[in-house]
C-alpha cells in the first residue's frame, strides 16, 4: 500500500459460496478502521458451464445468460446489504477468467489489498491451496490478504504481526504493507523475525576431517550478530511509524516449520511475508517457504508478490 494505493479500496473476491464470504467480516471491518470503499466482487463466466448441445454442438441461450448474470448481482446485492449499518460499499460483476479478471480490475483501482479465503465454492481441503488463490497470490499487483474458512468467525483486528525476513530487499517489500495494517490498530506491534540455518545436523565423517569446534561456533555468532545489527535496523524503521516493533531470531532447519511455530506460540493475529526472497524471482512451488506457510497456517496470511523493478533479484 504505497502513496498510490493508500485510498484504495479493499477488494473482495466472492464465488457465492458460505466460504468465501468468511472474508466478508474482516475485509468490512479493515475498511471502515482505513476509511476505505469496500468492493465485494464476483466474475461472470462468459459461457454456461453446462451449454444445451444440438447435433453435437454447444448451444448458448443468450436470455439464460442473461438471467444468471443478473442472479449474481442479485447476490452481490444481497451481501452488500448484509454489511452492518453505516459501510461504504459497492459491488463489481466482472467478466472473464476469474484470477486475471480480478488481478486486473484491483491493479486498475490500485486497490489497497485483495482479500480472499483459501478455499471457496468446493470447500475441500487440499494438499494445494484452493486453486484461485494459489493463482492470485502469483499474479496480483497488490497485496493479497488470505483467510483461512473456519468454524468459528475469523479474528477482525491485527494486533500482532508477524514478519518474516531473510535479509534481502525482495523480503522486505512486504514491510510497509504490514506497517499500514498495524497502525489501524492502538498500540499495535510488529514482530520481525530471522529464522538463521542451523548448522548442527549431525555429518558422519572421520574424525581426522573434524576441524575444532570453536571455529563452527565463531560462525555462527557471527551469523547471529549480522542477524541482529539488521533486525534492530528494520526495527527502528518500524518503531519510527509509531508501532512498537520486537526483533527475534531462531535458528532452525525448517525455515517455514519455525515461522508457524512462532505464530502460534505468540499468538499472532497475521503473518505478512513477500512471496519471494533472497533467492530471487524463483516461482512460489511447492517446498517454497512462502508456500509451506500458507498451507500450514491457521492464522490468515498477508502475501506480497515485489515487481520485477522493486528490489535487485540475487545473482
Amino acid at each position: 500500500m504505497t502513496a498510490s494505493n493508500e485510498r484504495g479500496p479493499i477488494v473482495v473476491l466472492l464465488d457465492g459460496s458460505e466460504l468465501a464470504e468468511q472474508a466478508v467480516p474482516v475485509a468490512a471491518a479493515l475498511a471502515t478502521r482505513a476509511d476505505a470503499e469496500l468492493v465485494l466482487v464476483h466474475v461472470h463466466a462468459p459461457t454456461p458451464v453446462d451449454p444445451i448441445h444440438v447435433e453435437g454442438l454447444p448451444v448458448i441461450d443468450e436470455q439464460w445468460r442473461s438471467l444468471r448474470r443478473k442472479h449474481e448481482q442479485a447476490y452481490l446485492d444481497g451481501a452488500r446489504e448484509r454489511l452492518a449499518a453505516g459501510a461504504r460499499a459497492s459491488t463489481v460483476l466482472l467478466e472473464g477468467r476469474v484470477t486475471s479478471a480480478v488481478a486486473t480490475y484491483a491493479g486498475e483501482r490500485a486497490a489497497q489489498l485483495l482479500v480472499l479465503t483459501t478455499h471457496g465454492r468446493s470447500g475441500l481441503e487440499r494438499a494445494w491451496l484452493g486453486s484461485v488463490a494459489d493463482e492470485l497470490t502469483r499474479i496480483s499487483p497488490v497485496p493479497v490478504l488470505l483467510i483461512r474458512p473456519q468454524t468459528a468467525p475469523s479474528a477482525t483486528r491485527f494486533r500482532r504481526i508477524l514478519v518474516p525476513l531473510d535479509g534481502s530487499p525482495l523480503a522486505e517489500t512486504v514491510l510497509e504493507h504490514a506497517i499500514r495494517l498495524a497502525k489501524l490498530e492502538p498500540e499495535a506491534e510488529i514482530m520481525l523475525l530471522e529464522v538463521l540455518p542451523d548448522d548442527s545436523t549431525p555429518v558422519v565423517v572421520p574424525a581426522s576431517l573434524l576441524g575444532p569446534s570453536a571455529a563452527s561456533e565463531e560462525r555462527t555468532r557471527e551469523r547471529e550478530a549480522v542477524a541482529r545489527a539488521y533486525l534492530d535496523g528494520i526495527a527502528a524503521r518500524v518503531r519510527s511509524a509509531g508501532l512498537l516493533a520486537t526483533p527475534r531470531i531462531q535458528a532452525a532447519r525448517r525455515v517455514a516449520a519455525t515461522i508457524l511455530e512462532t505464530a502460534q506460540s505468540e499468538h499472532v493475529d497475521l503473518v505478512a511475508l513477500s512471496t519471494h526472497g533472497r533467492s530471487g524471482f524463483l516461482r512460489m512451488a511447492l517446498g517454497s517457504v512462502a508456500d509451506k506457510v500458507v498451507r500450514g497456517s491457521q492464522t490468515p496470511i498477508l502475501l506480497y508478490r515485489p515487481l520485477a523493478n522493486t528490489a535487485p533479484a540475487a545473482p
